[in-house]
């Protein structure tokens, strides 16, 4: 049975000087080795989320709040936020900002500086992360003169060389070109493959029903929806009366479903094309 790595108990949160609740009663457990995508329309309070989990909310950046995380057994209402960084990175929409050294491996090795690693671990980490991240034979290269794509992984890289448990990706292939998107997809993939959690919060449906393995849609702050991928986007009127969309190919699917009598609509183009091939063997 896997161990529950992120708890979330009926929890809400409202920034200062407003008593609107972003997040309002929200409850999940996500496991170790899920991949979970987080998705919903404009300020249904995912990234409010996102920064609830590694403890920005509210216990650096403020904000009142009711109910409880619990990060890896711990509840951040006792540690205060203390202690995420170990078990949590988050990689957020602009790369770019987030730099500030002059190459890459300076770069990732800034967090473990001020973490005070060993000069050792700290050489082990930005090979380990760099080659990781596809970004080995850039290591003198400047942040700033990478592509979207790269920085993007550079930035994961960072996270990757403190080894956290969990990776949170916040909009960060938002605005890369789709070689861009791609390079980011691949290298969480093999993260995720290789052990690690990932939770990632992406407008791009396609991509999500590709990818993950669990979905979690928000909508005003409430939770609607938190299940394996392929039962959720079958939901297709109950998605879309949430301003949310599913898959092409699901969509395309579902609409033939009562004519080819098939249990659940594919939801990634791979799995249309063995369904739909099924079918045009015996002539439907």
């Amino acid at each position: 049975m896997k161990k529950p790595i992120i708890e979330v108990k009926n929890y809400s949160f409202a920034y200062e000087n407003t008593d609107k609740k972003v997040l309002d009663s929200v409850s999940f457990t996500i496991n170790e080795g899920d991949f979970v995508g987080i998705i919903g329309r404009n300020k249904a309070g995912k990234s409010t989320l996102c920064e609830s989990l590694v403890g920005l909310l509210p216990f650096t950046m403020g904000g009142s709040w009711d109910g409880e995380i619990v990060i890896d057994g711990k509840s951040l209402n006792e540690t205060k936020g203390a202690g995420v960084t170990d078990i949590i990175g988050i990689v957020f929409q602009d790369a770019e900002s987030q730099f500030t050294q002059e190459t890459v491996e300076d770069e990732i090795a800034f967090a473990m500086c001020n973490f005070g690693y060993s000069r050792e671990l700290m050489r082990e980490r930005i090979l380990y992360a760099s080659e990781a991240c596809g970004l080995r034979n850039m290591l003198d290269r400047s942040p700033f003169k990478l592509s979207g794509g790269q920085q993007q992984r550079l930035a994961i890289a960072c996270i990757l060389a403190l080894q956290p448990k969990v990776i949170i990706l916040d909009e960060s292939t938002s605005q890369l070109d789709p070689i861009g998107r791609d390079e980011v997809f691949g290298l969480i993939t093999k993260l995720h493959a290789a052990g690690s959690t990932v939770i990632m919060v992406d407008h791009n449906i396609e991509k999500i029903a590709e990818y993950v393995n669990k979905v979690l849609v928000l909508h005003d702050g409430k939770v609607i929806e938190f299940d394996d991928a392929g039962k959720v986007f079958q939901k297709k009127d109950k998605l879309n009366a949430h301003d949310v969309r599913v898959p092409q190919v699901t969509d395309a699917a579902l609409q033939l479903k009562d004519k080819l009598g098939f249990k659940e609509a594919p939801i990634t183009l791979e799995q249309a094309k063995s369904v739909f091939a099924g079918y045009k063997k015996e002539g439907k």
